[in-house]
């Protein structure tokens, strides 16, 4: 499967879905999909929060030691939006961005149901 359809994927099958983005370490999208009207800017997003997720690993690095603690997934909810972010490698994170009401848990599945077919895209 190519991104976009691995995104796309993600997005349909995820009720409350607006887009999703395959995204390197600084911000930039490698690949991503957007729900007709969605109106969500990803990039800026990734961007933005690409630091606070790096940082995020120093936080998770230091609560575990060296057991394999490494950040995997964050989420971040506001009164408008979920955005749901999973680390992918070392250089790279899936962001998908969610109605308030979306199914994260559903995201959640789903993303670490394709995981591999993401990582051999890569």
């Amino acid at each position: 499967m190519t991104f976009r359809e691995i995104l796309k994927t993600l997005v349909v099958e995820t009720p409350g879905a607006l887009c999703a983005a395959v995204m390197a370490g600084d911000g930039v999208a490698i690949d991503e999909y957007s729900r007709t009207g969605s109106d969500v800017d990803l990039g800026a997003i990734a961007i933005e929060f690409g630091r606070i997720f790096h940082q995020s690993q120093k936080v998770a690095d230091a609560l575990n030691g060296s057991a394999d603690g490494a950040l995997q997934e964050m989420l971040l909810v506001t009164g408008a939006n979920q955005v749901y972010f999973r680390q992918l490698d070392e250089d790279s994170f899936l962001v998908l961005a969610l109605e308030a009401t979306g199914l994260v848990g559903k995201a959640r599945y789903l993303a670490r149901t394709l995981l591999q077919e993401i990582r051999e895209a890569l």
